[in-house]
Order: structure tokens, then sequence, then C-alpha cells
């Protein structure tokens, strides 16, 4: 199969590698698009995804991904996705080097979406990038998912625990950080001693245990004491000072009226 000048340098930027080429470039000015179709020689082999043996293509599937745009082109990648017929594994769908499996992105356009809604909303992220934010909310379920299964919770010693509205409607969400890290390791919905419960549940899931925690550092919501004192029976309880001097500054503007 030859291929154009043009279709070399696409290549290259893509890091399009063997048995994958560009077959077709267009370029769609009016809708501000440009679409590239990715194909494979006839006879190619393809890496079984879950032994890695060579294998000639079963049968394709026409896929589409959404790509960095180039210059102020939206850019998506066509090709004929196939599958292959493992020996010991039977019919697998193949990995393509520039998506994971599922995906309708690109691994280059997710790293950029993760970044944009890190540094803003998902809102604003999908405005910037010309998305669908539905789509960016599953992407970013997805990556959350993956961080969540591969977090070790084996060195977390010294918690903090708040609670936060969630809506304006006075729906609360309560807050587990490990202090050292300054990181957030959990959040489930309530402000009651049973999000203790929910908590110490996910950190025994994640290499944890609730009786290593040596400090929790808090408010003092009697749910709170008594969630903390029941499920992590070792930590000492350090009261947060901003939440003591409102107790403080309370108790002295009382007695200032009573006194005047």
């Amino acid at each position: 199969m030859i291929q154009s000048t043009e279709a070399l340098l696409f290549q290259a930027a893509l890091g399009v590698q063997d048995p994958w080429i560009i077959s077709e470039i267009r370029l769609n000015e009016a809708e501000h698009e440009l679409h590239i179709t990715l194909d494979f020689a006839r006879g190619s082999t393809f890496p079984c995804p879950e032994c890695a043996q060579g294998c000639k293509a079963y049968d394709t599937k026409e896929r589409t991904w959404r790509h960095l745009n180039f210059f102020q082109f939206k850019t998506y990648l066509h090709a004929r996705l196939p599958r292959v017929q493992c020996p010991l594994h039977g019919i697998k769908v193949v990995a393509v080097p520039w998506a994971r499996p599922g995906s309708g992105f690109t691994l280059l356009f997710e790293a950029l979406a993760l970044l944009l809604m890190k540094e803003t909303t998902v809102k604003g992220a999908s405005r910037i990038l010309g998305e669908n934010d539905t789509r960016l909310w599953r992407l970013l379920k997805y990556y959350i998912e993956q961080a969540l299964q591969a977090m070790d919770c084996s060195q977390v010693k010294k918690l903090a625990v708040d609670e936060t509205s969630s809506k304006r409607r006075h729906d609360y969400v309560s807050l587990f950080l490990d202090t050292p890290s300054r990181k957030v390791l959990y959040a489930t919905p309530g402000k009651d001693a049973a999000t203790f419960v929910h908590f110490g549940d996910f950190l025994r899931q994640h290499q944890g245990n609730p009786f290593c925690i040596e400090e929790i550092v808090m408010d003092m919501s009697p749910a709170f004491i008594k969630g903390a004192k029941t499920h992590f029976p070792g930590a000492h309880l350090t009261f947060d000072k901003f939440h003591l001097q409102k107790l403080v500054n309370e108790g002295v503007d009382q007695v200032r009226k009573a006194e005047s």
C-alpha cells in the first residue's frame, strides 16, 4: 500500500506503527474537522490481548476515536478494529496503541481532558474541548475507579475528617484525608457515626487497618466522636483549632451580650 507524503507525516506525528498505516486523510473545512483513517495490509497479524501470540484478523468492526485537535480542526481517527482467533483464548478484540479498550477517545486526548478537568470543572473542560460533558464524566469516573483499585492504605496512620455540603439543601458529605500527604482517601454521604463504618470497610479493602490509625483530627461533632471511638479505638482524637476558636468566640459573644 503506497502512502502519500502527507500520510507519512501524520503517521509520524501520531506515532502509528506497523501493521497500522494511514490510508486516508479528509479535511472538512465546513465542519472544522479532520478525519484520519488507519488501516492494515491484508494478511497482517496482531498479538492476542491475553497471551500476545500473533494471530491473523478474524473480522473487523469500524471504530472512531476523538483525537487532539490539529490546529483549529477537531480530529477523529477511524479504523477497522480487528478481532483475532487465538488458539488458546478464542476470539478477542485486539488492543490498539492509540486508545484504551472501549474508549471513544485516544490516550492523548484523555490525558488533555483529565488535565483540564483537574484545573477547571467538567463543564468548563467540555466547553474548551467541544465535547459532551456526559462523555467526560464517564472518562473521569473510569480513571477514578482505576486509581481507587490501585490505592494502598497500608501506611495510613493519621487522618483528618470533615463534612461539607454537597448541595444547597444541606446534603452533607464526609471526607477522610491522609494528613501527611493531604490527599482525600474517601468520601461518603452523611455526617453521622456510620461514615466511620464505611471508611473502615474501605480501609480494609485497600490493605489498611482501622486499629493502626494513631490520630484523627476533626471537629467536636458528637457523631464523629462516637464513630471514631467505636471504630478506631486506638486513635488519639485531636479537635480542629478552627472549630475550637469558633466555640470560644461564640462563648465570649454570649458573655458580652449577657453583661451588656
